[in-house]
């Protein structure tokens, strides 16, 4: 048992190495761009239609005077689900207990 032990360290060392060695010269460094070369996407006055390949509306980005909008569509392409801008600006308000209420909504 005392040989193996040194070899099993030395291999453990050598695979260790190897892969230093190969994730250096293989593995490439990701770079930011510049600012200049920053894309820019402008949405039309209609929206940004998300589409499948057979072309059905999956998801459509918009904006109107409140802020950006994203709707998210079903399979019949009706809005299943939407996230207006104003949702993340501000909480929604904390229910208020009535008094036909017997326990109060604390709210969690």
């Amino acid at each position: 048992m005392s040989v193996r032990f040194p070899i099993a360290i030395s291999v453990l060392a050598a695979t260790f190495a190897a892969g230093l060695v190969a994730s250096r010269l293989w593995e490439r460094d990701a770079r930011a761009q510049t600012a200049p070369f920053a894309a820019t996407i402008y949405v039309p006055s209609d929206g940004l239609a998300f589409r499948t390949f057979d072309g059905r509306v999956v998801a459509r980005l918009s904006h109107d005077a409140h802020g950006g909008v994203f709707e998210l569509y079903d399979e019949h392409e009706q809005p299943a689900a939407r996230v207006r801008a104003e949702s993340f600006l501000r909480a929604p308000p904390a229910p208020v207990p009535t008094s036909r209420s017997k326990d109060p909504d604390l709210g969690f």
